[in-house]
């Protein structure tokens, strides 16, 4: 794991940043330095290494051969699991980061969004989305970046996404089956998974999300048109989040607050029961 700079920024918000699958956060350093290094004069930029080990991942060779230690975020999507198996994996991953975050002696209440790419992607989302459920320990996070997201073609993993997303809405009653938090998502057009990075703008509410292509393939936002636009979307989020926040109808509340919370060992069967018993499923 690596911080942009050597200095704790204090009185700048946290920004998390989540590499891709095969990759590292030494080599995601490199990969985002342009539009990290503007964003490093707004946030405190906390690049984390995933917890498992891997193969090199899409594009990382032959370029970062002499960069040994490649590691992914989820392990789940590789076989058949239940639905408390994926969100199990969720919650884990969480703990995990917010156990690296305190390595560095990170407030949680100081981060406030997360920029990740492809597989780190979805992760950033999953992370909002536990924040929506009130199943977060970061209390200020307003928004997560999403770049070139996407399952790599999987349609039986995209339509899970889908469904947890459903269920996400309707745990914090807006109803509409489309993902709650305020995203922004830029997708490249020659990516080979454009495809999935559409589709997942699509499953997101109209009026939190923002979006952008751009003419590359499956990577970070690198020339200078691009990287300014892509700051651009990030800042429109920015405030929207800001101005929008986090509500939900008062009977989800009711609801939201019944669950165990399972960041801090409560059971995850206990509460997909909870939730079934109001009518969400996944």
């Amino acid at each position: 794991m690596l911080r942009k700079g050597t200095k704790v920024k204090a009185n700048r918000p946290v920004m998390v940043m989540l590499h891709g699958s095969g990759s590292s956060s030494a080599i995601f350093g490199i990969q985002t330095h342009f539009v990290a290094r503007e964003l490093s004069r707004t946030y405190d930029l906390i690049f984390l290494d995933a917890p498992t080990p891997c193969a090199p991942g899409p594009g990382v060779l032959p370029l970062f051969a002499g960069m040994p230690g490649y590691y992914r975020w989820l392990t789940t999507v590789d076989h058949p699991a239940s639905s408390t198996m994926y969100v199990a994996e969720l919650f884990n991953v969480a703990r995990y980061i917010q156990t690296q975050l305190d390595a560095q002696d990170i407030n949680p209440a100081k981060v406030e969004a997360f920029f990740g790419f492809s597989q780190g992607a979805l992760v950033a989302m999953a992370m909002l989305g536990l924040r929506q459920a009130k199943q977060s320990a970061w209390e200020n996070l307003r928004f997560c970046v999403a770049i070139g997201a996407g399952t790599t073609g999987n349609e039986a993993q995209l339509a899970g996404i889908q469904k947890m997303f459903a269920m996400l809405s309707g745990l914090v009653g807006r109803g509409d089956g489309k993902f709650p938090g305020y995203t922004a998502h830029a997708v490249g057009t020659e990516d080979l998974w454009y495809g999935d990075g559409k589709r997942l703008v699509t499953m997101c509410c109209e009026d939190r999300t923002v979006s952008m292509d751009y003419r590359d393939g499956h990577v970070v936002p690198r020339q200078k048109a691009d990287v300014s636009r892509l700051l651009m979307l990030i800042d429109s989020i920015d405030r929207k989040s800001k101005s929008g926040g986090i509500s939900t109808e008062d009977s989800s509340n009711a609801m939201l607050n019944s669950l165990p919370s399972v960041l801090d060992g409560g059971n995850i069967a206990q509460a997909m029961a909870v939730l079934a018993e109001n009518g969400i499923t996944i």
